[in-house]
């Protein structure tokens, strides 16, 4: 058995992993008292929205696939949101861009969370929404003790903070910037979750949290109208799938980049991952996704706006064939017509409950702050997804009217013989689908336990957020040193990140043992999480 850092979380009657040790005990509470699956994971998000204000919120996006015991099937939620009527390749290359500006208003787009929170509860969640939300109220009222990856991304961002909206008044409220262990109070986005609690989407999208940010919005030259909140709405989608190692592996499909890992797998046929990740390997899988994200970046775009190539994407033949001509050294990166991924700031999150229903959720302000736009007097921080288009006339992914951008978000979920059996994903923006690709590697081909997968080292091809070079293959430092010199040797610009490197990603997994009627939970150390069992 390999050595681990953390411990899994075995039960019957219901697990939570979450990462962020409050979320995961919120979760628990939702399962305690007699909520679903889908409850116990809203409650952890809404407490994620408090603890990690970076990362998600009722100004971001989300994304679910749900197994529903009752149904015995999957069900997918697509809660991203749109670009505004005035926002379109056209009007945006007039204003002098030339890519899609990464932060302020022009590159906000309407928020799908709050949308995709009542749509899951609305038809899986058992519990009163005032119930599920009460202890991120009550976090973000009485306040919390900030961690230090919460108080490092203020540091970090306190000056895009202070440029548009109330952002440094909330989170350096004295002028000083906290530290791991201070307290932070979130009385107004208290009152904002008390008022959604109280009142239902509309709030957001047609009420009075929704019109004063329109207002703000329009003050500062932003480009959403109230027509375009009103218009929101999420879409409950088919997940997309391959067969590995006689498991079906479930993503959703585009506008989520979720094709992508699927097209990995794809090309995996022939391969003998082996034990672990010797050089040979890396070079193999680090190759493949080169292909993968090319193909990402030439087609995934909204399904509602283009036609996307599923088919193509996941076709498993033209997979292989592409494979067999990766060669020994490393090729250029493909051309890419969007700019790099941003730092991935997002939270992943999984919960079972005792009725066998499991839920793998994703949400995302995308950048850490989002857009760095925060509303006066709501607490709301807004996303910046509007940066996942590119202004290349006539690309698939071109900023329009009404559009959803190409998404990172991407909730992964797989079945053994049609019934579940894993909940899966992390944080990290381009590195999801190599992470996810790592984790599924590790449990199905070295025979790891599921915190083994989760704790093993890790790489990353383009690591997102600006710390390594873009073209860099970053390794942790818990590699062998072979296999940093022999990747280098065949023409990878290596890179050595630390030991336990957050850059990887932060995951959670829930693997069921049909056999034994138990869920096992476990979460990365990479992160502030803790997996919990009732």
């Amino acid at each position: 058995m390999a050595e681990t850092f953390g411990t899994p979380a075995y039960g019957a009657n219901g697990v939570v992993a979450a990462p962020h040790y409050l979320a995961s005990q919120a979760g628990i509470h939702a399962l305690r008292e007699g909520g679903s699956a889908v409850d116990a994971a809203l409650a952890a998000n809404l407490v994620m929205a408090v603890v990690w204000p970076h990362m998600c919120g009722p100004g971001g996006d989300l994304f679910a696939q749900v197994w529903s015991a009752t149904d015995r099937r999957l069900f997918g939620l697509n809660a991203s949101g749109r670009a505004g009527t005035g926002m379109s390749g056209e009007a945006y290359r007039a204003l002098g861009h030339t890519s899609m500006p990464q932060r302020g208003v022009l590159a906000i787009t309407v928020p799908g969370a709050v949308d995709g929170w009542f749509t899951l509860h609305e038809r899986f969640g058992k519990l009163p929404f005032l119930q599920v939300a009460r202890e991120a109220i009550r976090h973000a009222r009485e306040g919390f003790r900030l961690t230090a990856a919460a108080a490092g991304a203020i540091h970090a961002n306190v000056d895009l903070l202070g440029r548009i909206g109330g952002g440094q008044a909330v989170f350096t409220p004295d002028g000083r910037l906290p530290s791991a262990g201070d307290a932070l109070v979130e009385a107004d986005l208290a009152d904002t979750l008390e008022h959604l609690a109280r009142e239902g989407r509309d709030a957001m999208y047609r009420g009075t949290l929704g019109a004063r940010i329109q207002e703000f919005l329009a003050s500062n030259g932003g480009r959403l109208e109230s027509l375009d909140f009103a218009a929101q709405r999420s879409e409950w989608v088919e997940p997309v799938s391959t067969t590995y190692r006689g498991v079906q592996v479930c993503e959703l499909p585009p506008n989520s980049q979720g094709v992508a890992l699927l097209a990995m797998l794809n090309m995996l046929d022939g391969l003998s991952p082996g034990e672990g990740p010797s050089p040979d390997l890396v070079h193999q899988l680090v190759e493949r996704k080169k292909l993968a994200f090319a193909d990402r970046d030439a087609y995934v775009a909204d399904p509602a706006c283009v036609e996307v190539p599923i088919d193509l994407l996941l076709d498993a033949r033209r997979s292989r064939e592409r494979a067999a001509h990766v060669g020994p050294t490393a090729a250029a990166e493909r051309t890419r017509t969007v700019g790099r991924s941003v730092d991935g700031d997002t939270i992943y999150l999984c919960a079972a409950d005792r009725d066998g229903n499991v839920v793998s959720l994703i949400q995302s302000l995308y950048a850490a702050f989002g857009s760095g736009v925060h509303v006066p007097g709501t607490g709301v921080t807004l996303h910046n997804r509007g940066f996942g288009f590119n202004l290349v006339a006539g690309h698939p992914n071109e900023l329009a009217p009404g559009k959803r951008p190409m998404h990172t978000l991407m909730p992964g979920f797989a079945l053994r013989s049609g019934k579940p059996w894993l909940a899966f994903g992390t944080r990290g923006a381009d590195g999801q689908p190599q992470t996810a690709l790592q984790l599924l590697l590790g449990l199905l081909d070295s025979d790891l336990e599921l915190q083994a997968a989760m704790e093993r080292p890790r790489w990353v091809h383009s690591a997102p957020g600006g710390k390594f070079p873009e073209s860099a293959l970053v390794l942790e430092a818990r590699f062998d040193a072979r296999v940093a010199e022999e990747l280098s040797a065949r023409g990878h610009e290596v890179v050595m990140a630390e030991a336990v490197d957050p850059v990887m990603g932060t995951a959670q997994m829930i693997q069921l043992d049909q056999a034994r009627g138990c869920a096992i939970a476990a979460t990365d150390p990479r992160g502030d999480g803790v997996a919990l069992a009732l």
